[in-house]
């Protein structure tokens, strides 16, 4: 199977069969026009720009239930930023990363509004740390060679962003980010497509935590053989958080390794909904694709929707996909309570090691306390 232009979270179509597709929902919403369109300065980018607004003024803001999503207020329109130095290179990459996203209509968002993010190009190895980050967002990187650590750090009453990614042969990407809802209403959306290439390694560690709905959409094509891609999704929820997060692995070549493992710990009456894909096309052979989640309740008004799926299309693959949730083990809390640790102490333990291992690799770029703090305003 060939790539598509677009590449759609869920395959419809099946040798002569096609899926029925709901009716989507919307909202109606005060939405933009082409009177809040800012040009940029660059006329390659403004005509692609433009195209996208002409979509996206044919859609209308989805509604989720799962979410609870309904209704939605935009911002007024900054000035634009973003991807201001794109030259034809790099809109040819552009247009090789186009995808559907949590919405169509949130990635046309971004890509047409956004007044923060850039287009980098990756030679060697590079570390990038971006906090910089406004309403909406809309980054593009080329990993040509070499290494690239790359910490996104969103906190913020109303986000919706879009991130692309390039690693190309033989390169390395390494990529956490924290989405921080700054308030307890807030909004986050975030959109993440990453493309690897042959013999490539990608490593994905990303932290939810507050807000209204905190809403994050990973989607790793791997377009080339040998490739390796580890994806950790983490999550805390308090108070009433809506963490709603999707992962989606689609395998178009042999003899590659994905793995997306997802962990968190629910309070008071927050919710996770997760979804899992995994996508094994016809002539991927050889490859090993795993899935799981893993929800720790710390409440009993918590709440966990889990939906992990395998779409295998090749007979020669190892994969499999997991999902559970608990209340804190017992047994470990006992452990600890033997070594005279007392009860709350042993259960604030225990839930901070859901995390530790993000933690230490936090220390690195001094941003542990980002998720320290967050546990302390749970924990207490």
């Amino acid at each position: 199977m060939s790539i598509t232009k677009i590449e759609k979270t869920l395959r419809l179509e099946h040798q002569n069969l096609r899926a029925i597709v709901p009716q989507r929902k919307t909202i109606d919403a005060q939405d933009y026009n082409v009177e809040d369109f800012k040009p940029s300065g660059n006329n390659l980018l403004d005509e692609w720009r433009i195209k996208r607004l002409s979509e996206y003024l044919t859609y209308k803001f989805p509604m989720w239930k799962r979410t609870g999503l309904k209704s939605i207020s935009l911002p007024n329109v900054l000035p634009y930023k973003g991807l201001e130095s794109l030259d034809i290179d790099g809109l040819n990459l552009l247009e090789s990363l186009d995808f559907e996203g949590a919405d169509r209509k949130f990635v046309l968002l971004a890509d047409v509004f956004s007044s923060s993010g850039d287009y980098v190009t990756v030679k060697d190895d590079t570390t990038l740390i971006v906090n910089d980050i406004t309403q909406y967002d809309n980054m593009l990187i080329d990993v040509r060679s070499g290494e690239l650590n790359l910490v996104r750090i969103v906190e913020k009453p109303f986000f919706v962003g879009n991130l692309r990614v390039k690693v190309r042969k033989g390169a390395k990407f390494n990529l956490y980010n924290l989405y921080l809802g700054s308030k307890d209403d807030s909004l986050l959306i975030s959109n993440v497509f990453i493309d690897v290439e042959d013999n490539s390694k990608t490593v994905v560690k990303d932290f939810y935590f507050g807000g209204k709905i905190n809403a994050g959409y990973v989607s790793v094509r791997i377009s080339g053989e040998n490739a390796y891609a580890d994806v950790r999704p983490y999550y805390l929820g308090s108070r009433k958080t809506i963490i709603d997060i999707l992962y989606l692995m689609r395998f178009y070549k042999p003899n590659s390794y994905g793995n997306v493992d997802a962990k968190g710990v629910l309070s008071d009456e927050s919710k996770v909904v997760f979804r899992g894909i995994m996508d094994i096309i016809s002539g991927a052979k050889e490859v090993e694709a795993h899935q799981s989640n893993h929800a720790t309740l710390v409440s009993l008004k918590a709440k966990v929707e889990a939906i992990p799926s395998l779409m295998v299309d090749e007979n020669d693959v190892v994969a499999s996909h997991a999902a559970s949730s608990s209340p804190i083990d017992e047994n470990m809390v006992f452990y600890l309570m033997s070594r005279g640790i007392p009860r709350e102490d042993a259960q604030k333990m225990i839930v901070r090691g859901v995390f530790e291992t993000l933690k230490d690799e936090l220390k690195r770029y001094n941003l542990e306390g980002v998720v320290e703090n967050a546990l302390n305003g749970v924990l207490g």
